[in-house]
């Protein structure tokens, strides 16, 4: 196969260490030969480090550039600057003298962007503030190793400590792929890795690596450079989110977004703020590949972010303003679920390291064993957040994480995220509140009425730009001109150039199919965990059929289901029947009608990053049968007790197990088609109207209460309603014809040839009740695929 080599992307600009300092000129990549394994900065006792909150000096706008232009955007002879990078924080002057920089050797350097204020090939001094940083940083995908032709012959990527390349990524197998030195390069195979490994976003099962290729595993890269396979890290842009001339239309013309353009890099916070209807959560969710824009595209780590959201969904963090977390669960048993449908070739112990990690990152240990609905609105949010951490993502994207919070809930959660983004990651945060943005954020991306790009920049030059206005009438200012543009420099500009620094990669196949057996296996306890968790659910699934078996005391006669007494009670096994039959609708119905349309936000959140749809809907299957067979067995027994038994059944001589069979399938059916409507109702409000609907149809169409014999039109449409067969199922099992049927006994009673007191009629019921557990579960999958998510957030 031709291949086409590419020169790797130059590196980042070294970013001054003072507000004052002028831009250093841009270092070239030094070569890299067989690299050893990253030494730790070694740290002499300095100064104390700066304060993570601390703004930068609004004299002089936090950026790797001359001096703020003027408003007319002519920098005169200054050189070009780019106000508009999510700028790097300043970092406060320290006293003592200057230090000269050098040229970093490829053992020093760094391999991640830390808190923007460690970039690729800048000098990490001993003692300094940077150094502390880098010291204090967490080791998540931390690359130890190269591959050197020269000098290798074999090698490992994985886990696996004896691997040669040594990554320190969840997502990657403990042998991952092998290397190998041939007479064309470095041959990669891939072990069966449970992710997958792809070259340039290719997804490859073996290849010989070229000068350029970025290899990636998990949430890691590697790049071929000078012939060596290392780290990718020093050699990134800091650039790591470009957002390309976004738009988005919809319906009939409408413009929701309208040519924004920013560049996002690591270890910045950016707010995005505007007035309501602006289209900020339009905006992050497109960014975070959510939805698609009909114009522009998002670019991340060169990385085409909608044609490329499988590989990088696991990069991307999303918190949206629902919490997406069961609030019965702890906090512990809600991130242990979610790390194995994100993590699923992790051990347990990988697990808990990886929890008790993002736990104490997020200052939530101490809360590890509280439920999730007795936390505070932060806390919550804090929880939405760390499941989001668990993969490592390097750009973390919040849509409103203060809503509904109070001033001192507010300032924590603005905390916690300047503390993510000092991390190494790419934080925007959709808010309302501007309190703190002057104090904790690096940059401001405002959007005006119509999704027009009004202000991107430092939050420094938003000061220049509104002349300290009032947050108040700056956004009346923005309102009354939604057209104006408000930024120091040109955004679009901006953009260009930072995608010049960027290498693009090409379009990927399609990753490993997941884990649906152990995805299905996951929900399916977490659901049973929920259950068991919820006292007032777990009591509703108990007493509820025992409650419905008792009201059979209520039917009038003696003799149950067997032979009546033609004087005084002559429809009683009618009636009985009528009632078990119904009550299965109902219990099935009022189980799964608030199910689906409940958790819509933690299901979509979970699909985007993986969840199977097909696992998704297995898991509902499955979990429903075992309430209802549970159920059925309460209000079979329950009805056995206060009323006779049959005389005979069609398979056995009791017929009660034959009961339980049809109780439980005729609720299971009804379950499954109350799943079903969950899922197309758009709010629990309308779950209400539905159950009635559902039983009442039921009751109508099962044909015990009201005849369908013989009747046009209604004997029709009462064959795809499970009470029909599951009633005609269990008339057949006491012979209910043969009880009621003739001139003697009742004769206004017509024969139901569904109802015949034979094998054969009895499991074709069985059968169709079955069917029908099938055909809804096809259809719920329909409903929960993600093309009809896409069509429900365009509608």
């Amino acid at each position: 196969m031709p291949r086409a080599a590419a020169t790797p992307a130059p590196a980042a600009a070294a970013m001054p260490a003072r507000p004052a300092a002028p831009a250093p000129a841009t270092a070239s990549p030094t070569p890299v030969p067989a690299r050893p394994p990253q030494q730790p900065v070694s740290v002499t006792p300095a100064m104390p480090p700066a304060t993570p909150a601390q703004p930068a000096a609004p004299a002089s706008p936090v950026s790797a550039a001359a001096p703020a232009a003027p408003a007319t955007g002519q920098p005169g002879n200054q050189p070009p600057r780019q106000p508009a990078v999510p700028a790097q924080r300043a970092i406060p002057a320290q006293p003592g003298p200057a230090a000269q920089p050098t040229q970093p050797s490829p053992a020093a350097q760094p391999n991640q962007n830390l808190g923007g204020t460690i970039l690729a090939n800048s000098t990490v001094l001993a003692g300094s503030t940077q150094a502390m940083h880098l010291e204090s940083q967490p080791t998540i995908n931390r690359v130890r190793g190269s591959f050197n032709p020269e000098t290798d012959a074999t090698g490992l990527i994985g886990r696996d400590p004896a691997c040669l390349i040594q990554i320190n990524d969840v997502l990657v197998s403990r042998r991952h792929c092998s290397l190998e030195t041939t007479g064309n390069g470095i041959l990669l195979t891939d072990l069966n890795s449970a992710n997958g490994t792809y070259v340039n976003g290719r997804r490859v099962a073996k290849i010989w690596l070229e000068e350029g290729d970025v290899v990636t595993v998990g949430n890691t890269d590697l790049t071929v450079h000078e012939g060596v396979l290392t780290d990718r890290a020093p050699f990134a842009s800091a650039d790591a989110v470009i957002a390309e001339n976004i738009g988005l239309t919809v319906g009939k013309g409408t413009r929701l977004l309208d040519g924004i353009n920013a560049v996002f890099a690591k270890g910045t916070l950016t707010a995005v703020i505007g007035p309501s209807g602006a289209g900020k959560s339009t905006f992050t969710s497109i960014v975070a590949g959510l939805n698609s824009p009909t114009e522009g595209h998002v670019l991340f780590d060169g990385y085409d972010v909608h044609q490329n959201i499988e590989l990088l969904r696991s990069r991307i963090g999303f918190v949206p303003q629902d919490d997406v977390v069961h609030r019965k669960l702890t906090v512990d048993a809600a991130l242990e679920y979610a790390a194995k449908l994100r993590l699923p070739g992790s051990t347990k112990a990988e697990r808990a390291e990886i929890i008790d990690n993002v736990l104490e990152e997020l200052e939530l240990t101490s809360r590890r064993q509280n439920r999730i609905d007795r936390l505070s609105g932060g806390q919550r949010k804090r929880v939405s957040t760390a499941i989001e951490l668990l993969t490592g993502p390097e750009l973390l994207i919040l849509d409103e994480p203060t809503s509904g919070l109070d001033p001192a809930l507010d300032l924590t959660v603005m905390k916690m995220l300047r503390k993510l983004a000092d991390a190494g990651r790419v934080v925007l945060v959709v808010t309302h509140s501007l309190s703190y943005i002057n104090k904790l954020c690096d940059n401001v991306l405002m959007l005006s009425p119509g999704g027009h790009p009004a202000f991107f920049g430092t939050v420094a030059e938003m000061e220049q730009a509104f002349h300290g206005k009032e947050w108040a009438d700056i956004f009346n200012d923005v309102t009354e001109r939604p057209e104006q543009v408000y930024s120091l420099t040109d955004s679009r500009q901006r953009t260009l150039e930072a995608k010049a620094t960027v290498r693009q990669h090409a379009d990927h196949e399609k990753p490993a199919k997941p884990f649906r057996i152990k995805q299905t296996l996951t929900l399916v306890t977490r659901q049973l965990h929920l259950i068991v968790a919820d006292p007032g659910l777990l009591i509703f699934l108990l007493l509820l059929p025992l409650f419905l078996g008792l009201l059979s005391l209520v039917v009038p006669g003696s003799h149950g289901l067997g032979e009546p007494d033609f004087k005084d009670a002559a429809t009683e096994p009618s009636q009985l029947l009528s009632l078990v039959i119904l009550g299965a609708c109902f219990m099935g119905s009022a189980l799964s009608v608030r199910d689906i349309v409940s958790e819509r936000a933690i299901y979509d959140r979970e699909r985007a990053v993986g969840l199977s749809p097909t696992s998704y809907t297995f898991s509902k299957l499955i979990v429903m049968g075992l309430q209802t067979l549970l159920q059925a067995a309460i209000l079979t027994t329950a009805v056995s007790i206060g009323k006779p038994r049959p005389d005979h059944g069609v398979i056995t001589d009791a017929g009660v197990a034959e009961l339980v069979l049809v109780v439980w399938l005729t609720a299971w059916a009804s379950a499954m088609l109350g799943e079903v409507g969950s899922a197309l109702v758009k709010s629990g409000e309308q779950t209400m109207p539905l159950l009635v609907i559902l039983v009442m149809a039921q009751l109508v169409f099962s044909g015990g209460m009201i005849p369908v014999t013989d009747r046009d039109g209604l004997e029709q449409v009462s064959m795809i309603f499970p009470g029909r067969w599951g009633f005609s199922a269990a008339a057949s099992d006491i012979d209910l014809n043969g009880l009621l049927y003739g001139p003697t006994k009742v004769p206004t009673f017509k024969k139901d040839d569904l109802w015949e007191h034979t094998s054969d009629q009895f499991w074709l019921d069985i059968g169709i009740l079955a069917i029908m557990v099938v055909i809804f579960t096809i259809v719920l999958r329909i409903c929960v695929s993600n093309a009809v998510a896409k069509l429900r957030r365009r509608s």
